[in-house]
């Protein structure tokens, strides 16, 4: 590993790095085969007059699977959407109490997402659905989806606590835009 890695990834468990890594590599190899069934397919449909069938679904499923798997990486890092027309004026202390609110109110909306997902994909596993040309069954898939919003709320958890510790002198584990109290 070299000095920046070991940069990044200082004060952070073990756990936290193999978790990232798993999720990015699973991210990256979807998104690779999702290139690969869509080449095949524009490739099938022009030149041999023979699209792959179910191309359309497979390319379906890997893209929700895609968004949901990345979702935990884009909570952990902080990098959703934010505006900061207010937040950045003020003290690095309220930034750090304003990252908690917001960190532990984004877990709750996303346990609250992952519960919804888990009742609707309880009906669709009872009511046997299945998509329509591969017949993929749809409830796994939702229950996927729900586990990596769990996920997703955890990690917006484990920024919550890392803000916690900044607020209390204590150094980051995380790497964050968002100032220490030493910087104040």
């Amino acid at each position: 590993m070299d000095q920046l890695d070991s940069h990044i990834t200082a004060g952070r468990s073990r756990a936290l790095r193999i978790a990232e890594v798993v999720l990015g590599v699973l991210v990256a190899v979807l998104l690779i085969a999702m290139m690969f069934v869509t080449a095949i397919d524009v490739f099938g449909r022009y030149l041999l007059s023979r699209p792959l069938p179910g191309a359309f679904e497979i390319t379906e499923i890997m893209l929700a699977m895609i968004v949901f798997i990345a979702i935990p990486l884009v909570c952990l890092h902080q990098e959703n959407i934010t505006v900061t027309l207010v937040t950045e004026r003020l003290s690095p202390r309220w930034q750090n109490i304003h990252a908690v609110v917001v960190s532990v109110f984004c877990a709750g909306v996303l346990v609250l997402i992952a519960w919804r997902l888990v009742a609707h994909s309880i009906q669709l596993a009872s009511y046997g659905d299945v998509t329509m040309f591969l017949r993929v069954p749809k409830g796994p898939i939702g229950y996927t989806m729900a586990a990596f919003t769990t996920i997703a709320a955890l990690a917006q958890l484990i920024v919550a606590g890392d803000h916690i510790r900044r607020l209390r002198g204590a150094p980051p584990i995380l790497d964050h835009d968002t100032p220490t109290n030493a910087d104040a």
